[in-house]
């Protein structure tokens, strides 16, 4: 989960079982200020929150109990935490990445862009980065080393969505050309889907990796295998398009998050 717009913010985990999941409410933190941004860090007991002041908070689970509070700082944008819960991926208006530890103390500087950074995800196994820019091809940064690894362009725009897949042998992307492109943990590009009429805005792997979920403009679903980016299906249309996607634990039902079009104010979600 990574918006909210209240005071309060819930934490929401699948809860598994061999027939079916069930979303529950595991804690609710109150908050001093809105938070934008939240980012879970893995299995390691501990979320992080991107105040709207920049501040950056982190917590455990499911006692709720403050952990670290990084100060407020202006042009903050984007946050992520690494699965073992040890840093931070700090992303700022003037295109910077600000490597952290969880005490909220500046490791390093990532040089990523000179343009807004909108949205940051590390690899599940917490060796890379992807920084998704303003407007920009998204960039793969090695963060324990502070170097690049590659850009994952598009031809023309930026990316509206990224995904690594569970073993972070893969990396994919929704990009603004209407392309899905799934490229090797170096930046190699290996398959590319041009299929779309219309943008696709979110994606994600499957929990066995084998297949990509999209979504997007069209409100449809679209599986594709992970291997060639070849259509494994496509579900029925909904009424509006498609903003977050993420396969359930039993790899054979999908979440979606849809956004009304027309009133930006009606929110859906669907399993």
């Amino acid at each position: 989960m990574r918006r909210c717009a209240g005071w309060l913010v819930p934490i929401l985990a699948f809860a598994a079982s061999s027939h079916a999941q069930d979303l529950r409410r595991v804690v609710s933190i109150r908050t001093a200020a809105r938070i934008s941004q939240m980012s879970l860090c893995g299995e390691s007991g501990l979320a992080a929150g991107l105040g709207a002041s920049g501040a950056v908070y982190v917590w455990r689970l499911p006692s709720g109990e403050t952990l670290s509070n990084r100060p407020a700082e202006d042009g903050v944008t984007a946050l992520a935490c690494s699965p073992d819960g040890k840093w931070l991926g700090i992303g700022k208006r003037d295109g910077s990445v600000v490597i952290a530890d969880i005490s909220g103390k500046s490791a390093r500087t990532l040089a990523v862009a000179t343009r807004r950074i909108n949205y940051l995800e590390f690899s599940p196994d917490g060796s890379l980065l992807a920084a998704r820019v303003s407007d920009a091809p998204a960039q793969l940064w090695n963060p324990a080393e502070g170097t690049l690894v590659g850009e994952l362009k598009s031809d023309f725009g930026g990316n509206w969505g990224v995904a690594f897949s569970p073993d972070s042998s893969l990396l994919a992307t929704a990009n603004g050309d209407t392309s899905i492109r799934i490229y090797d943990r170096n930046a190699k590009l290996k398959a590319t889907y041009t299929g779309f009429l219309l943008e696709p805005f979110a994606i994600s792997f499957m929990p066995d990796g084998k297949q990509i979920v999209v979504g997007g403009a069209d409100c449809m679903l679209t599986i594709l295998d992970a291997s060639d980016a070849h259509v494994v299906r496509q579900l029925a249309k909904q009424t509006d398009p498609i903003f977050a996607v993420a396969g359930l634990p039993d790899s054979r039902r999908v979440w979606s998050f849809h956004v009304d079009a027309l009133s930006l104010k009606k929110y859906t979600a669907l399993v």
